[in-house]
């Protein structure tokens, strides 16, 4: 007989968090059956551009096809991240199918972004990355997580090669703040790796509406990374920038991932300095209206205490599929 639990996880696929957060599930003894939260195929991308009619209909398809795939009390857990595909009316279903599982879902999302709010009330349990929401709307407060590739950093350091890093995709002020970084660090003698990306086509967009002009060129890199990379740029760094989007309170993962490898912080994001975790010595806020750096930051050691241990993504789930 299998004794182990049975989860139904639903969530994005985003990079591979979602492959790391399964084996964490299994990791602790469940056996799991995951389904992306949306297949992204190109006939959905297509009807995404064309028709919204044909894009629902597909998407309500997918949904109601999970459903059909559920057996009755087949699973002990239902976990969510996200869920922005849902409708109350399908959870109503799932409920009917699973009436002894638990319920959970977990937000990575804000309430701007995503909102979920209309479906909370059919989950036993119900965690947000964002601290505001969380405190507007009386729900449990969680930050993101780090995974073992991160942690193990922490005992794989090399020679440091670099004062600070950044790796994300362009959007808001980010630009902005890369260029006033590099010109303060070239000024200084100090060394600043960034992979600022952008498509070609989106390159292409913000020269044509002069977004931007042609000297900025040189800041933008056409193709992405991959995560390997990234780790071994990290191994060989001091610290790493985090600009978060404007309309965003809750903590991205790449601060989460940052302080998880025992690196210094530069974040954009000022509800960092309300967190148990927070040391000036280790995080500095950075006023993205008014930037100012203390260069003296890079200057005093590193990073060498598991601040945030509670958020390696064991722990993490632990918390979140505890009573």
């Amino acid at each position: 007989m299998n004794s182990k639990k049975k989860v139904l996880f639903v969530a994005p696929k985003f990079y591979n968090y979602h492959t790391q957060i399964i084996e964490a599930l299994e990791l602790q003894g469940y056996e799991v059956t995951f389904y992306p939260e949306m297949e992204h195929t190109l006939l959905y991308r297509v009807s995404n551009k064309l028709s919204k009619k044909l894009e629902s209909h597909l998407r309500e398809k997918y949904i109601d096809n999970i459903l059909q795939q559920t057996a009755q009390n087949e699973f002990d857990l239902f976990f969510v991240i996200r869920g922005g595909y849902f409708s109350a009316e399908w959870l109503e279903k799932l409920h009917l199918k699973l009436p002894l599982a638990k319920f959970i879902m977990y937000q990575w999302d804000s309430l701007r972004q995503n909102n979920y709010l209309p479906l909370v009330k059919y989950f036993d349990r119900v965690q947000t990355f964002d601290m505001v929401d969380a405190k507007e709307h009386s729900l449990e407060y969680l930050p993101l997580f780090y995974t073992k590739h991160y942690k193990n950093i922490q005992n794989e350091k090399k020679d440091i090669q670099y004062d600070l890093v950044f790796f994300g995709a362009y959007h808001s002020d980010r630009l902005e703040i890369i260029q006033y970084i590099d010109k303060l660090f070239k000024e200084n003698g100090l060394h600043f790796k960034y992979h600022l990306f952008i498509t070609k086509l989106a390159l292409f967009r913000l020269l044509i509406t002069q977004t931007i002009s042609v000297r900025d060129l040189h800041y933008f890199k056409t193709y992405s990374v991959s995560m390997d990379e990234i780790i071994e740029t990290y191994k060989e760094s001091s610290a790493v920038l985090d600009v978060e989007l404007a309309i965003q309170n809750g903590f991205t993962i790449r601060t989460m991932e940052a302080l998880g490898s025992n690196l210094k912080l530069l974040t954009t994001n000022g509800h960092i300095k309300e967190e148990p975790f927070y040391d000036p010595n280790v995080v500095m806020y950075i006023d993205r209206k008014d930037i100012a750096i203390d260069l003296d930051f890079f200057k005093n050691g590193q990073n060498d205490e598991d601040r945030v241990k509670e958020f390696y993504i064991e722990s993490w789930l632990k918390n979140i599929l505890s009573n």
